[in-house]
């Protein structure tokens, strides 16, 4: 089934993504859920490389109802991400902080 755990799920709305910042432990799976009725594609900074944590990149694109699930954050470190489709809306970008 799909985790929708809060502690763990970042939604992306209209109004952007929220939380801003989420903190995790390592070895945690991060599920992005698309509740706006156009479709996103949350991925890594740096815009377009998206290689600072390809981990995140399993979101791909997720149209509205959707959830996908990142892979395991294995590494201790601060990941950002970001709209690829809109990479420059401050709304839609977000901080992963993955505790050591």
């Amino acid at each position: 089934g799909t985790n929708t755990n809060p502690a763990t799920t970042i939604t992306i709305s209209s109004s952007g993504v929220s939380p801003k910042t989420l903190t995790v432990t390592r070895g945690t799976q991060v599920t992005m859920l698309n509740t706006d009725s156009r479709t996103h594609q949350e991925a890594s900074d740096p815009h377009p490389a998206h290689d600072e944590c390809p981990e995140l990149n399993t979101w791909g694109t997720l149209s509205n109802g959707q959830s996908r699930q990142s892979s395991n954050l294995n590494t201790a470190r601060t990941c950002g991400y970001h709209d690829h489709d809109n990479p420059s809306s401050t709304a839609f970008q977000g901080t992963i902080i993955i505790q050591p």
